[in-house]
């Protein structure tokens, strides 16, 4: 073989390895979001998702990816979701190939079989009071204890009934004006809960055995913003005769987010 064709086939192949062996270009950057009103205006509905473009590589598009289902392909460096979801991603497109970022999670965090009391109930093992964490987990407290009044996002009223903290009688346990709203389906399809500011929330509504209900923590009791929190709450179980209540409930951790997709 000529010297030169030699050189000239090497350089080929080395091309092509250097093809297969490096990507086509990088994954986009600082992917963040931001809670927005949904599409027909309504807070907490929404998400808007935006980035920056990778430091190498020139994508055709960008595609956001909800729960692992693409939305249209965008050129612009944002997009918007609109479907209640609990995982976004962002990816960009280089011909057939795609670059992935890191998945930002959006899912609630779920605690099983609570138990709680009603007030009523003279026990005083007995928790009537539950409220969350700032990682979403539910915590159980005796509402017989002021020290505990600071931690309660509801308590558990006679009915029995949920209901919100500043509406204990005849002293508040806090300030929270937090409210609950009737939902259907089941817990598990439950995606996003009731718009605010449509009279849907009370705070404090009847509980029935396999009742399904939204959760509205609005701390400062002014409607909604972006320090408020949702979730989803499911009545297991109801023994009248102990005045007790088994509940599973799952909390949003990104503020005046919506969505409650496990």
């Amino acid at each position: 073989m000529k010297k030169w064709v030699y050189v000239a086939l090497v350089a080929v192949l080395a091309v092509a390895f250097i093809g297969l062996e490096c990507p086509l270009g990088e994954a986009p950057t600082n992917v963040n979001i931001a809670v927005v009103d949904d599409a027909d205006g309504n807070p907490g509905g929404g998400l808007h998702v935006t980035w920056s473009a990778p430091a190498e590589g020139n994508p055709d598009e960008y595609i956001v990816y909800v729960d692992g289902t693409p939305q249209v392909g965008v050129e612009v460096l944002e997009d918007y979701v609109y479907t209640p979801c609990a995982e976004i991603q962002v990816a960009a497109v280089y011909g057939s190939d795609e670059a992935a970022a890191d998945a930002i999670d959006v899912g609630v965090v779920i605690s099983s079989s609570i138990d709680v009391w009603s007030v009523d109930d003279p026990s005083p093992d007995h928790p009537s009071g539950f409220g969350f964490t700032s990682d979403g987990t539910a915590g159980t407290y005796a509402v017989s204890v002021e020290a505990n009044w600071p931690e309660i996002d509801y308590y558990i009223a006679s009915g029995p009934a949920i209901a919100s903290p500043a509406d204990h009688l005849p002293t508040p346990l806090n300030d929270e004006e937090n409210a609950v709203s009737t939902e259907t389906g089941t817990f598990d399809d439950l995606g996003i809960v009731a718009e605010t500011g449509q009279g849907l929330y009370l705070t404090n509504r009847a509980l029935v055995s396999n009742g399904l209900y939204g959760m509205w923590i609005d701390p400062t009791g002014d409607g909604w913003d972006a320090g408020d929190h949702f979730g989803k709450l499911v009545v297991n179980s109801i023994d009248a005769g102990t005045y007790h209540v088994n509940i599973t409930v799952g909390y949003q951790t990104e503020g005046g987010l919506r969505f409650v997709v496990e």
